[in-house]
């Protein structure tokens, strides 16, 4: 017969460390979780850059090796993420922890990629704003070269590119 070792302060912090992890929600139906994953696999940096980076590295050229690397790379380390996830219950830090404590570095660095990209993405809203918004002025800070640190030689749109038009609001004719 085996002894049962008592109780000792390493089993009481490992009930205590149980006991504070929150319980997590649960998703609704799987159709909102295919659509949140979907949203942020695809997002705005596949619609906006993949068409660019395909015409600047040689098309057909660029998209045979983007799809090996989505077939061996991207889609196995998304699978990872998402069953290491939905197996532990944990958030992107914590499961990484549970696994292996060397392994919490992987989650906040993976946090910090989030977060450089939320920036990034930000940044680029805000132009997008920006221009919306502009674009209802009665002049379109763009058609003209009126700027204050703009010197004599400076060309304007007409002079610098002949072929090009600008497109101006109806109340201009």
């Amino acid at each position: 017969m085996r002894a049962v070792p008592p109780a000792g302060p390493d089993a009481l912090q490992g009930a205590r460390r149980r006991h504070r992890l929150q319980e997590r929600g649960q998703w609704g139906n799987k159709l909102e979780f295919m659509m949140t994953v979907a949203g942020a696999i695809i997002g705005l940096g596949n619609v906006w850059r993949f068409p660019y980076l395909c015409y600047k590295n040689g098309g057909g050229a660029f998209f045979i090796p983007y799809v090996v690397f989505l077939f061996t790379c991207g889609i196995p380390l998304f699978l990872l993420e998402t069953a290491l996830g939905q197996f532990t219950s944990q958030g992107g830090i914590t499961c990484w922890r549970s696994i292996c404590p060397l392994f919490e570095g992987m989650g906040y660095a993976s946090q910090l990629i989030v977060f450089y990209g939320a920036i990034t993405y930000i940044i680029i809203l805000a132009w997008s704003f920006f221009y919306l918004f502009s674009s209802f002025s009665p002049e379109l800070p763009w058609a003209s070269c009126g700027n204050y640190w703009n010197t004599g030689t400076s060309a304007g749109p007409s002079s610098a590119f002949p072929s090009r038009f600008s497109v101006f609001s109806a109340d201009e004719s």
